[in-house]
């Protein structure tokens, strides 16, 4: 059973091999250092039974580049495997196409479980991390948080999604809203957090 394992910190990525491999005989651990990698991986036919993907390794664009592997690889399911555990970071995981979540910070047995669960076409959320209270966010509105990480002004943003600038204003009134923020710089910090953005 291939595993594709996605990290960029090297310490990390063995540690979790073996640690697999140790755990259990049948699992075959594929590795990548990359978004390319992961890409050449999957387009080069590895077909994993399992991505456990980090979120800000080199080359992610965050919760698109979720949302991109799984619509090309719908078959692969995702599980990320992420140091930020910030509930609307998870649900822009799993609403982006991730079949789980799991904290660096959490304990071997949980990543297992969570392995194991979503190797079995289930799903893995930590406990509490989507309750009614986390809000949602269109396409639309991912696409002006992605712009408004860049610190693009209404104008720049209508301009580049073609809606005008009037629209745009009561798009970002109401993400300021979503995200309990007074202004578009708190936004633009929160959402280079939930986008999963590193640089």
């Amino acid at each position: 059973m291939t595993i594709l394992l996605a990290d960029d910190h090297g310490l990390f990525r063995e540690s979790v091999k073996r640690w697999l491999e140790t755990l259990d005989t049948d699992y075959r651990i594929e590795t990548a250092a990359n978004h390319a990698q992961v890409h050449a991986a999957l387009t080069n036919g590895i077909q994993p039974k399992l991505l456990l993907l980090d979120l800000c390794m080199p080359g992610m664009n965050g919760i698109e580049s979720i949302r991109d592997i799984h619509v090309a690889w719908p078959q692969v399911p995702i599980l990320v495997v992420s140091a930020n555990d910030d509930p609307l970071v998870i649900r822009g995981c799993i609403d982006a196409g991730a079949a789980g979540f799991v904290s660096k910070s959490g304990q071997g047995e949980e990543m297992l479980d969570a392995i194991q669960r979503t190797l079995a076409g289930k799903t893995y959320i930590p406990s509490g991390a989507m309750s009614g209270t986390i809000p949602r966010f269109s396409d639309k509105q991912i696409k002006i948080l992605r712009l408004l990480a860049k610190g693009c002004s209404n104008r720049e943003i209508a301009d580049r999604i073609h809606l005008t600038e009037g629209t745009i204003k009561q798009y970002v009134s109401d993400i300021l809203s979503k995200l309990g923020v007074d202004n578009r710089v708190q936004a633009g910090i929160r959402a280079r957090e939930i986008l999963g953005l590193n640089n």
